[in-house]
């Protein structure tokens, strides 16, 4: 089967998906200060929510991407923004209790599973030829990250905004992203797929064998950074204004400087991530866990110094090392994945990330014991050992066809050859 040409920027609504999903899952972050305090929840009980959507999110990592695979990115994508409309109406009935905050978290963590693994895989496949004729390598990996990242940070913008300053905060953040979803699902209905019958029709690499040295590959080099991917994240803007001392009453407006500066510093470095990235060898890698481990010296700086002006300063670094490591996260595991896998690595690649999301909960528990100074000095030691791991393999186990396609593209001027 052979696709036609698509006018247009088909990729645009399939990435908007994402922005979507994200958003629903992430505001609920904006709210548990609202849920303390007016409905009376106890830290065990919003920890519980969150550690449920976590839950839900794993498997559809891992399964929502191996079906795609066979049955298309577009069912998929489709049922994962439905999915996170129907959570954020369960979770308006928090009014009445616990149960439908339980049950929309764990629906939201499904969701934001599987648009993770389906959508970023049919954002890059619309992002070539036949579907996109003007794009460089590397864009759909890009505009996929870029579009997460963006609905991680609108979504607890927004329902704090909503929560603290409309009325019925408990029912209009919800209402506001569901409103926003559905003319988007009648958009993303009418996109083109990228899969079928076990091919994506029309792409470059659609017939390529699996890269016998993938496995490999991504066990050396990609997951090692994945890993830090959003740890680097979150000791950003979840630990960075718990340990730096000295803040008093004014560490919730701290809190939320942290938060905006480090999504916002992920989101504006991606475009530089893509330039960094090269297949002769993992530099795109090296330079985000390397940022992670500049940004975690920086926390350990402004913890022993008591510098609040630091603390941001390694905020706005470890938010710049998610966006690297992100993108060229991304960029790796779509050169190493042949067309029918490519969800599935996707879906792991996701999966090992999401492990850095219990960097804040390691430290909370830790500093009950250790102070935070010598927790966050052994936190150096992984990063450096990550660093080291994929230095070493940085240029082993590489996509060698794919490199053949970037020679022979470089030598017809299509475009400007790796270095």
């Amino acid at each position: 089967m052979t696709a036609k040409p698509v006018h247009g920027k088909p990729w645009f609504p399939a990435a908007l998906s994402l922005m979507m999903v994200g958003w629903g899952a992430n505001q609920f972050v904006s709210l548990l200060v609202f849920y303390r305090q007016e409905h009376g929840f106890s830290e065990v009980m919003v920890t519980s929510m969150l550690g449920i959507y976590v839950v839900g999110l794993v498997p559809a990592l891992l399964w929502g991407g191996r079906y795609s695979d066979k049955a298309g990115r577009k069912p998929v994508t489709l049922f994962a923004v439905s999915l996170s409309m129907a959570a954020n109406v369960a979770m308006m009935g928090s009014l009445i209790g616990t149960m439908p905050l339980f049950a929309g978290r764990f629906m939201s963590g499904i969701a934001t599973g599987l648009a993770m693994a389906a959508a970023t895989s049919w954002v890059k496949e619309l992002s070539q030829a036949p579907w996109d004729l003007a794009s460089v390598p590397g864009s759909g990996a890009r505009r996929a990250s870029l579009l997460t990242s963006a609905g991680f940070w609108l979504g607890p913008v927004a329902g704090g905004l909503l929560a603290n300053y409309a009325p019925a905060p408990a029912v209009l953040p919800y209402s506001l992203h569901i409103l926003l979803c559905i003319p988007l699902l009648f958009v993303v209905a009418r996109l083109p797929e990228t899969r079928s019958g076990g091919t994506a029709p029309g792409s470059p690499v659609a017939h390529l064998a699996p890269h016998p040295g993938a496995r490999r590959r991504f066990r050396l080099v990609v997951a090692p950074a994945a890993l830090w991917v959003f740890a680097a994240g979150t000791t950003g803007f979840a630990v960075v204004p718990a340990v730096i001392p000295g803040l008093g009453e004014g560490r919730l407006a701290y809190a939320t400087a942290a938060v905006a500066i480090t999504l916002g510093c992920s989101v504006l470095i991606q475009p530089l991530a893509r330039r960094l990235d090269t297949v002769r060898n993992a530099r795109s890698l090296l330079t985000g866990t390397g940022t992670a481990f500049l940004g975690l010296a920086f926390l350990l700086a402004a913890i022993l110094l008591a510098s609040p002006a630091l603390g941001l300063i390694a905020s706005a670094i470890l938010g710049s090392a998610n966006g690297l490591l992100m993108v060229g996260g991304l960029l790796e595991i779509q050169r190493l994945a042949a067309a029918h896998e490519l969800g599935k690595l996707t879906g792991f690649f996701y999966t090992l990330a999401y492990v850095g999301f219990l960097a804040p909960t390691v430290v909370a528990f830790t500093a009950q014991w250790v102070q935070t100074a010598w927790i966050v000095a052994g936190m150096l030691v992984p990063c450096l050992v990550s660093l080291a791991f994929i230095g070493v393999n940085s240029r082993k186990h590489l996509p060698q066809a794919l490199e053949r396609v970037d020679s022979v593209r470089a030598e017809a001027g299509r475009v400007p050859r790796a270095r």
